[in-house]
């Protein structure tokens, strides 16, 4: 969908069409006088081969250098491209008058066959002169040479040169003719020129707000439909970002209605330079103005709105100074009309307002009530964030040269750092390498899990299946297709630096389980687009699956050198202890999500699955799954108290391994609640995880 722009005046209208016109007759004409030069060539180098021609001997060299100076004149840029026009009109009328002049005048009887080589070429004159300028120039020019060549012909006739004067008034009349012709249908083209300008004004006008130049209403309406069409028919995600100038009506009282028209203009120039190439602007009514984000989810509009709100309150009007403004977002869910849509941003848009205006809020689903999150318990102890800049900045440039990530250098550093900080806290024996590595590698599967919810292709399983097989064959070291996904290049980088890293045996074990993962993907598409709602059995045994926490643990291999001995490995009380740390960390991943999994209407959601089998409110559902979490964590405390003797040097090994599982469960926890990935700020009250051993009420 194509940004609204500036409304642009006439004259800046005629400016930018001209400037555009001269730049395709450049274009144009540089291959035309290419084309002539080489023909006067080849027809003087042919004349030396056959009986001479005076005429020809000494006039197409002159032509040649003519027409050679046009065009260097033209590739060194130092002339107008009018002058280049009227000067190769003026070069071919000089020659089409001197031939013809030369031919009377050392002719004392003019054959018919050189009458007509001579006047062959004077409609060519005439079209291009009709080409070159408007139809009143035109027909100047071309009357000029008419007459010029009714001269030279009288004269032919007076001197006895031109004897057949019936073919001559042939040749004159047909030539009256076509200038006639010429000069009409150059005046209707005029007219009909104008027509279309004035119905392409008369069409921008009645789709552009004309004080700020941005898409008016009707545009926005028309919009809204065809993106709801859209989004039903290939399950696409977006947003609409509604926002309100705060405290617009003191502008006015205060510094005149003239102040705040210029305040509207300038925020509107201003969000328009922010917004992407895809989102349209538009101006709502009054204050009031309206985004819409097209392939872009809740938590993505979020930051988008709150970039805009920042840009705005940074931003220093004439006269008037600051101006701030309140946003309210609403995504698309499935089945919606856009009025529903725009009620819900509206609604949010009023509760900035009242929140103290100045800032961002997202809908909450007239079907919901706000949530009280239960505190969730961490009994484990958490590393704190440290910078690794130098890592974080890697794979910042890493992700750029893929072209993946966040547009703007600083959001993708953010990104970037967000997920190095995660990495380090679980993996705290990594070197840098292994760190970049990992943090390369969680960076991917990000993007990825993000793309299958704001593109769509989360809803369309046979898409993801082919997606997810590219991934997987470039995992293996097949090479991409040239035109193929950025995430494949970036898993085709990979895989060398994975295969060093680990060796053909640890790189075989992951591509079984990221193939594992991205079958759990699939199964999570083909739920959606059949609408099927998991059992709770089924979703317990999938959830770590849809985690990739497999992948998580082969990881601890080559970042962690933690290589259990296979039986160590797949003993019950070891399976057991994993398993529980497993559930452990989607538990509290989704609690924490559940806000933007209501958004996007994904049932993938351990609270959801509750509230539907048990037939519960979304709050019983909400404490049911947070008592979960804490059940697994009393069985994962117990499991490790309890652990078969290995031997010291496996007990050791043990010992790193239950305490990298602590870190797992508490560090994603606590990351999970400190990048506020999942959190969207509407309809969930989230209390800080709290930090120590687990109360009796919960042990019990």
């Amino acid at each position: 969908m194509p940004p609204s722009s500036p409304n642009p005046g006439p004259a800046a209208l005629k400016a930018d069409g001209g400037d555009r016109l001269a730049q395709i007759k450049r274009r144009v004409y540089l291959p035309v006088l290419q084309a002539t030069l080489i023909a006067v060539v080849f027809t003087y180098v042919i004349g030396l081969r056959g009986e001479p021609d005076p005429f020809n001997h000494l006039a197409l060299p002159l032509l040649a250098v003519a027409l050679l100076s046009l065009l260097l004149l033209q590739l060194m840029g130092r002339v107008t491209v009018r002058w280049i026009e009227r000067a190769f009109f003026g070069v071919a009328a000089t020659a089409f008058m001197a031939k013809f002049v030369f031919t009377v005048a050392h002719s004392p009887a003019i054959p018919d066959a050189a009458l007509a080589q001579v006047y062959i070429w004077t409609p060519f004159l005439y079209v291009l002169a009709f080409l070159i300028d408007g139809s009143r120039s035109a027909i100047r020019r071309s009357l000029v040479v008419y007459v010029i060549g009714v001269l030279i012909g009288l004269y032919g006739v007076l001197s006895g040169a031109l004897s057949n004067v019936r073919y001559l008034l042939d040749f004159y009349l047909a030539g009256a003719m076509i200038l006639i012709l010429l000069y009409v249908l150059a005046t209707l083209r005029h007219h009909v020129s104008q027509l279309q300008t004035q119905v392409g004004e008369m069409r921008r006008l009645a789709h552009l707000d004309p004080l700020t130049g941005v898409s008016n209403r009707r545009q926005l309406d028309l919009q809204l439909s065809q993106e709801v069409l859209r989004s039903e028919r290939y399950g696409s995600s977006w947003s609409v970002i509604l926002f309100d100038l705060d405290d617009f009506k003191k502008i006015n009282d205060r510094h005149g209605h003239a102040a705040g028209d210029e305040v509207l203009r300038q925020t509107a120039e201003l969000m328009q330079r922010e917004l992407r190439t895809t989102d349209l602007l538009g101006r709502w009514g009054g204050e009031e103005f309206l985004i819409l984000a097209v392939q872009i989810d809740l938590p993505y509009a979020r930051i988008l709105a709150e970039r805009l709100c920042r840009a705005l309150a940074a931003h220093r009007m004439p006269e008037v100074g600051r101006v701030t403004a309140s946003f309210g977002i609403a995504t698309y869910r499935t089945g919606e009309g856009a009025e529903s849509l725009l009620r819900r941003a509206d609604a949010a848009l009023y509760s900035a307002k009242h929140a103290g205006k100045n800032r961002v809020e997202v809908s909450l689903d007239s079907r919901d009530t706000p949530l009280v999150l239960p505190a969730l318990q961490n009994p484990f102890p958490v590393a704190p964030p440290a910078p690794h800049e130098a890592v974080s900045r890697e794979t910042s440039a890493w992700l750029a040269r893929h072209g993946l990530g966040p547009n703007e250098d600083i959001s993708r550093g953010l990104f970037a750092t967000n997920i190095v900080q995660a990495v380090a806290a679980l993996h705290p024996s990594a070197d840098d390498e292994g760190l970049r590595l990992t943090a390369d590698w969680v960076g991917l599967m990000i993007l990825h899990d993000d793309r299958c919810d704001s593109s769509g292709i989360g809803h369309n399983p046979a898409r993801l299946r082919a997606l997810t097989s590219r991934l997987s064959a470039t995992l293996q070291g097949q090479p991409p297709a040239p035109d193929d996904e950025p995430l494949a290049w970036a898993m085709a980088d990979l895989h060398p630096r994975l295969l060093q890293a680990g060796g053909p045996a640890w790189l075989q074990t992951l591509t079984r389980h990221v193939d594992s993962y991205f079958e759990s993907l699939v199964w999570e598409a083909d739920n959606r687009a059949s609408k099927t709602i998991p059992t709770l059995a089924e979703y317990v045994k999938m959830r770590p699956l849809t985690a990739g926490l497999a992948i998580d643990e082969a990881f601890l291999e080559i970042v962690d050198g933690l290589r259990l001995p296979p039986a160590v490995r797949d003993h019950p009380a070891v399976q057991a202890l994993t398993m529980q740390a497993n559930r452990a960390v989607c538990w509290s991943n989704d609690i924490l999500s559940l806000e933007k999994e209501l958004q996007n209407g994904d049932v993938h959601n351990l609270v959801l699955v509750l509230q539907q089998e048990r037939q519960l409110e979304l709050q019983p559902a909400l404490e049911m799954a947070a008592g979960m979490y804490h059940q697994e964590l009393e069985r994962l405390i117990d499991g490790e108290q309890h652990l078969p003797d290995f031997g010291p040097e496996v007990g050791a090994l043990m010992s790193r391994y239950v305490k990298l599982q602590q870190l797992r469960v508490g560090g994603l926890l606590e990351w999970t609640f400190r990048s506020k990935r999942y959190q969207l700020g509407a309809g969930l009250e989230v209390p800080p995880p709290e930090i120590g051993p687990l109360p009796s009420s919960v042990q019990s």
